[in-house]
């Protein structure tokens, strides 16, 4: 969603096509460096599961959109846990979607990077349709590394013994990934929170709520204000409502 001067707009979802959704959602031209763009969803008070899953939170309407963002990212970010909980074998990128993308100056696949600092991978994921990007701290175990090595993984060896939020930015950078969509999980997205790394947020608003223990998005054990402002405003008929949040 392109930034606006005065209020933000607010997009009826369904009035859209997906070509006009791409548009809406495409990260700004001229980018210099990775823009951390975070999609999550919660229930109206704060919970991200519903009897355990984030699926059962969603919608219609955010299943489409969320589809929509990862098109028009070059690189889907995750950490070691949530690579091993979802599907991630196969991006799974329409025709036209393909073509979008090829018309808007973007690779018409996109790799998963997923960051593990003990270099502990889904063996599946490592026959992924597009091989993944793995972020791996240089202190790992080196059989573990050796063994990503031989697979047919880009691994790419960061120092110290956590892979930093600022070397996840310059790493994706360095291979020209600027369009960078985080998809958690929560551990490694509280941690860019935490760090100042996320620049922007797409949360989905699912029209329920659920009482129970379930977490909220980030969490971390001091605090951190990042002011934000609204970028745009995407509303479901099916209640669904989403904001792009930037950082302000």
């Amino acid at each position: 969603m392109t930034a606006i001067a005065g209020p933000p707009l607010i997009h009826d979802a369904e009035s859209l096509d997906d070509d006009a959704l791409r548009a809406l959602l495409a990260y700004p031209e001229g980018l210099q460096r990775p823009l951390l763009r975070a999609n999550f969803i919660a229930s109206i008070d704060g919970a991200v599961t519903y009897d355990g899953s984030g699926r059962k939170l969603g919608t219609a309407t955010d299943r489409r959109v969320f589809r929509r963002l990862r098109e028009v990212a070059d690189v889907v970010l995750v950490g070691a846990s949530t690579a091993t909980s979802a599907p991630y074998l196969d991006m799974g990128l329409s025709a036209d979607a393909q073509a979008w993308r090829l018309g808007h100056g973007l690779a018409p696949v996109q790799p998963v990077a997923v960051v593990s600092s003990r270099a502990v991978v889904p063996t599946a994921l490592l026959q992924a349709t597009v091989p993944p990007i793995v972020l791996v701290s240089a202190h790992a175990d080196r059989e573990a590394r050796a063994a990503l090595a031989r697979s047919a993984a880009c691994v790419v060896e960061l120092p110290g013994p956590l892979v930093s939020s600022a070397d996840i930015r310059a790493a994706l950078g360095d291979m020209g990934l600027l369009r960078v969509l985080v998809e958690g999980g929560p551990t490694l997205f509280s941690r860019l929170v935490a760090d100042d790394e996320i620049d922007e947020l797409c949360l989905t608003t699912s029209p329920m709520m659920v009482v129970g223990p379930a977490r909220r998005i980030a969490a971390s054990a001091s605090h951190t204000a990042v002011p934000m402002v609204r970028r745009g405003i995407l509303t479901g008929d099916d209640g669904t409502l989403i904001v792009r949040w930037a950082k302000a």
